[in-house]
C-alpha cells in the first residue's frame, strides 16, 4: 500500500475522540474493547507480534473475543467510518515501528489524564489491550513465551494488566516505574521478533 494513501493517515484527535466515544457507547457488544487505550495496546500487539494478522481477522475480535458479537452500527455508513478509523489507526502504529521503533509511545503516553489514578487506569486498559492481541495470535507466540529471557519482556505487562496475582505485591510507585519503561519493553519484544 502507498504510504501516501488516505488508509495511511495518522488519527487526528477529533477522529480518536470519535473512536473512543463509539468504543465506549452501547452500540458495541459488551465484551468490546471499550477504550482507546485498550484498543490501542490490542494493535501495538498485532503491529510488533510474531505473526501478521488480517483486518478481516483483527476487527471482529475487538468487537468481541468469543461469542463473534458485532456492533450495532447506526447505518452503512457509519460501519464504513469506523472500520476506516481502525485501519488508519493501526496502520499508524505499524509505520511507526517500520520508520522510528525507537520513538513508540503508547497511546497513555500521548494524552494527559485528570490524576495520577486515572492514568493508571488508562495504563491497565493498554496491558489489558495487549494481552488480549497476544492472545489472537497465541501459537505464534508460544515459543517468545517459553523462552525465559524473552517472557521477561512481557511481564511487566501482565503485571499491569492485572492478570497475574503477583500485581498485588506491587507499590504504586513501582507500577508507575513500570509504566514509564513500557516503551522500552515493547521496542524490546519488536527488536527480538522482527531485526534478530
Amino acid at each position: 500500500m502507498n504510504p501516501s494513501d488516505s488508509l495511511w493517515q495518522p488519527l487526528s484527535d477529533e477522529e480518536l475522540g470519535r473512536l473512543e466515544t463509539f468504543l465506549a457507547s452501547d452500540a458495541t457488544p459488551d465484551d468490546c474493547l471499550f477504550s482507546l487505550e485498550m484498543l490501542d495496546g490490542y494493535m501495538t500487539a498485532l503491529v510488533v507480534g510474531p505473526e501478521v494478522v488480517q483486518p478481516e481477522v483483527w476487527i471482529p475480535f475487538i468487537w468481541d473475543q468469543e461469542n463473534d458479537n458485532e456492533p450495532s452500527f447506526s447505518s452503512e455508513a457509519e460501519a464504513i467510518e469506523i472500520e476506516e478509523l481502525l485501519v488508519r489507526h493501526m496502520n499508524s502504529i505499524d509505520r511507526q515501528f517500520d520508520e522510528d521503533p525507537d520513538e513508540f509511545f503508547p497511546v497513555f503516553e500521548q494524552f494527559g489524564y485528570a490524576d495520577e489514578e486515572e492514568k493508571r487506569v488508562a495504563v491497565e486498559n493498554w496491558s489489558l489491550g495487549f494481552t488480549v492481541g497476544m492472545e489472537l495470535a497465541h501459537a505464534s507466540w508460544t515459543s517468545f513465551m517459553e523462552d525465559e529471557e524473552t517472557s521477561q519482556f512481557v511481564l511487566p505487562i501482565f503485571l499491569l494488566a492485572k492478570i497475574t496475582d503477583d500485581f498485588e505485591e506491587l507499590t504504586e510507585e513501582e507500577m508507575d516505574n513500570m509504566a514509564l519503561l513500557m516503551p522500552e519493553f515493547i521496542i524490546k519484544i519488536y527488536e527480538y521478533l522482527h531485526q534478530a
